[in-house]
């Protein structure tokens, strides 16, 4: 049985992607909860294209894995490293936000997480 591996693309690439006109959705894969000072969860990217035609998952460089930020920190770090103005971080496992570069977002449940 062969497993099928979504397309995907490294977080060094999304800059480019989201100043040709492409969004990035932030998918809340584990509420947040406090540790110590520290806010925690699970979140991962995916990339929309300008045309909205094509969805890719965000991975490491070296390894074909979904990149993942565990704090607040990490998800903030990896907005503004990707040139938007503002950040917005989902907070409940399921819930997912598009950001756009203009600085608006939409808001959405996934039930599939």
């Amino acid at each position: 049985m062969s497993q099928v591996i979504p397309p995907v693309i490294l977080s060094e690439d999304v800059a480019q992607v989201v100043n040709e006109g492409g969004s990035v959705i932030v998918i809340c894969l584990e509420s947040v909860s406090r540790k110590g000072t520290a806010v925690v969860g699970k979140w991962i990217f995916e990339v929309v294209s300008a045309d909205k035609k094509s969805r890719r998952l965000v991975v490491y460089k070296v390894r074909n894995k979904a990149e993942t930020s565990l704090t607040v920190s990490g998800v903030a770090s990896k907005i503004i490293s990707w040139g938007f103005p503002g950040i917005i971080i989902p907070k409940e496992k399921g819930q997912a936000f598009e950001l756009f570069k203009d600085g608006s977002y939409s808001a959405d449940w996934r039930s599939d997480t």
